[in-house]
């Protein structure tokens, strides 16, 4: 009979539990396509590396569900309150007739299973087809193709959504059981009774505090622009506690202030029904401005996770393509070893032509492999005579934030010389013209962007340096010229002429060796690579890196970041606004009276659903501005960080993230004030 019971809540009650299927049915899916991704590398074409990267992404995913599941965790409890807290007067009813609070729990326990079986079978069938989105998403990031055709369905993946939600339902039922189990017959029939109490109910104090909190919030976003992100210490902190309590304060205080400042504007407060719908939302929002407040944060986190993460992917992905000019490219540094027990002689003194020999002497067929060549030797000044400070001298060009975040020193930031000969046959390697430099010029080189326009300014103003005892004039211009590698790292190199830096070399020490190569085929790259990679010499470290292996170090570390963004973002924002929805449609059955009174009055249809539509704009889009201010504060200064890395792009990235947040965050707003209208339209018949 109780199962006959539950069966028939369910089926009457389908608009009530349709978000909270519907956000069910969501979470399944996104949880099942995204741990799906470690069986993708079955069907799909890819090398031993790629493979790994494909598992080590699983890895990752799997990891981060965890944090995932416990987020689902809180919003299903978070659903299962609000659903029981409109249901009060039918637990009364229930208890009334004479069924005790343990057959009531048992109700609310085979709702709960039903509705949670049907959401995960639904959304298991939805994951299924969100995975091959995501297959195909990863084939083609991957640059490779789907082998075969057909649904590919990973039973790892469904066993482990199965057993995660399991658990979440066997908690949620648990916590709703001793829930009702608790309830007092007088307090269920008097529940809608009780109103919500207000917890700022002097308006001037809700002006002051709300003034206070902007001023909170606008002091933060001051310290987190002027000291950035470059270092976590206690400016970031103050900043994040400002924005945290300003944010918290703000939703404390706004309800009174919208209220004060609609009373102000007499024509407009007293226009139509705005009086009732400031109220009714200055009312709720005093109860509920905690949870407001976690989905603003909740919000914000989920924009500058997606919007970053997808920026920084298109930053790698710009760069990578920049700076792989080498088919392979092999690094010797002298000042480092792998051998603990070798001499400083040996390494120190080890040097490019030395380490040129021992590869061609390692690959017995460098000749049949290699097409042309050019190494490049880098040197330093020990006593940093040559650093940032000292290129830019008196001059008053302002250093990126990159680098004064970093060190409170521009003089311990070393600027490296080479020789022009080598810079022009890295050139020449890449196609380019040579440069051709006076006995008293220099060049100095970078490869990453935000340094570029730094130079530029510095080679304009500055009147020379001092090159160990020698005045330089400087010039400067953007190239890539030591290594094949998967990021920008060159801060500044100066290229000298040769009878320059050979009068100096006894003031220089040696910093790195680079060989760069240009292989005459893909197979001769991919066999040269593992030769070179194979050479060893005791004492010497050395590192290979191809252009190939390079741009698969991008590939998984834009993979990694884009599927973690993306994954985050999701769950995040329906989070959010299955939040916002619930409370809405709880609310609004909550003041069934209030609006049943209206149409006592002699309110239009129109005028009602013209009232509950802004209190529910009004309710979903107050946390998303103030989570879209603090996105574009926080991104602005990620994007100073992403510089370093390469080219900064966030218009996509703000596309696509603007596309998430329409399609998810707008439909469940659309999908809300639609169930609200069925709701006060029922109220309406049943007055009629």
């Amino acid at each position: 009979m109780y199962a006959r019971i539950a069966l028939g809540n369910v089926r009457r009650s389908i608009k009530d539990f349709g978000i909270y299927f519907l956000t069910l049915v969501l979470g399944v899916a996104v949880y099942y396509a995204f741990n799906s991704v470690t069986q993708q590398s079955a069907v799909l074409s890819l090398s031993g590396s790629m493979s790994t990267i494909v598992r080590e992404l699983g890895a990752i995913i799997r990891a981060v569900s965890v944090f995932v599941a416990v987020l689902l965790t809180f919003l299903v409890l978070f659903g299962n309150r609000f659903l029981i807290r409109r249901r009060k007067r039918e637990f009364a009813i229930y208890l009334t007739l004479g069924m005790d609070r343990r057959h009531v729990s048992g109700i609310v326990a085979m709702e709960s299973l039903v509705v949670g079986a049907g959401a995960l079978v639904v959304g298991l069938a939805v994951g299924v087809l969100l995975s091959q989105a995501l297959l195909y998403a990863t084939a083609r990031l991957f640059n490779t193709h789907v082998t075969g055709f057909g649904l590919m369905f990973s039973s790892q993946a469904c066993v482990y959504t199965v057993v995660s939600f399991a658990i979440i339902f066997l908690v949620v039922g648990v916590l709703n059981v001793l829930e009702v189990s608790r309830f007092k017959l007088i307090d269920l029939m008097n529940a809608d009774r009780k109103g919500e109490k207000s917890l700022v109910r002097n308006l001037p104090l809700s002006v002051a505090l709300f003034v206070v909190s902007l001023v909170l919030i606008g002091v933060a976003y001051h310290e987190l622009r002027v000291n950035g992100m470059y270092v976590i210490d206690w400016r970031f902190n103050l900043a994040t506690a400002l924005v945290t309590v300003g944010t918290f304060l703000l939703f404390f205080s706004v309800s009174g202030f919208l209220l004060r400042l609609g009373q102000s504007a007499r024509g407009f407060y007293l226009h139509g029904l705005n009086m009732f719908t400031l109220r009714q939302l200055s009312s709720r929002v005093n109860s509920v401005w905690v949870s407001i407040s976690i989905v603003c944060a909740a919000l914000f986190l989920a924009i500058t996770s997606t919007c970053g993460g997808f920026a920084l992917v298109s930053s790698i992905n710009q760069s990578v393509s920049a700076i792989t000019h080498y088919d392979v490219s092999v690094a010797m540094y002298p000042q480092a070893t792998d051998d603990a027990s070798a001499s400083v002689e040996t390494t120190q003194g080890a040097s490019g032509s030395e380490m040129e020999k021992l590869l061609k002497a390692s690959v017995p067929d460098w000749d049949s492999l290699v097409a042309d060549s050019a190494r490049i030797d880098l040197y330093t000044d020990s006593s940093m005579r040559l650093s940032l400070a000292a290129l830019r001298g008196d001059t008053d060009v302002e250093v990126p934030d990159s680098f004064t975040k970093y060190t409170n020193s521009l003089g311990k930031v070393p600027i490296h010389v080479t020789s022009l000969s080598q810079y022009n046959a890295i050139l020449a390697l890449r196609g380019e013209k040579p440069v051709v430099l006076k006995a008293n010029e220099a060049l100095v080189t970078t490869d990453m962007t935000n340094m570029v326009g730094f130079w530029q300014r510095v080679a304009v103003k500055s009147d020379g340096f001092d090159f160990l005892g020698t005045t330089m004039r400087l010039r400067a211009r953007r190239t890539t010229m030591e290594y094949s590698n998967a990021v920008n790292t060159s801060v500044g190199t100066i290229v000298v002429p040769d009878g320059v830096l050979e009068s100096k070399r006894a003031q220089l020490e040696s910093f790195s060796n680079y060989l760069n190569v240009k292989a005459r085929d893909s197979r001769a790259e991919a066999r040269l690579y593992k030769e070179v990679a194979r050479a060893h010499q005791p004492g010497l470290l050395f590192e290979a890196q191809s252009k190939s292996s390079a741009k698969e170090e991008a590939v998984g570390l834009t993979a990694i970041i884009g599927y973690l963004a993306l994954y985050i973002g999701f769950v995040l924002f329906v989070s959010c606004a299955a939040i916002l929805a619930i409370q809405q449609l709880s609310d609004v059955a909550e003041s069934a009276p209030r609006y049943r009174v209206l149409f006592d009055l002699g309110a239009e249809r129109g005028m009602v659903n013209h009232a509950i539509l802004m209190q529910i704009a009004t309710y979903f889009l107050f946390p998303l501005v103030v989570a879209l201010a603090h996105s574009y504060v926080a991104l602005g200064v990620l994007g100073s960080v992403i510089k370093t890395l390469g080219v900064l792009d966030f218009l996509r990235p703000l596309g696509i993230t603007m596309a998430i947040v329409l399609v998810l965050y707008g439909g469940y707003f659309l999908l809300t004030y639609g169930m609200a209208r069925g709701v006060l339209g029922e109220k309406a018949r049943r007055r009629e």
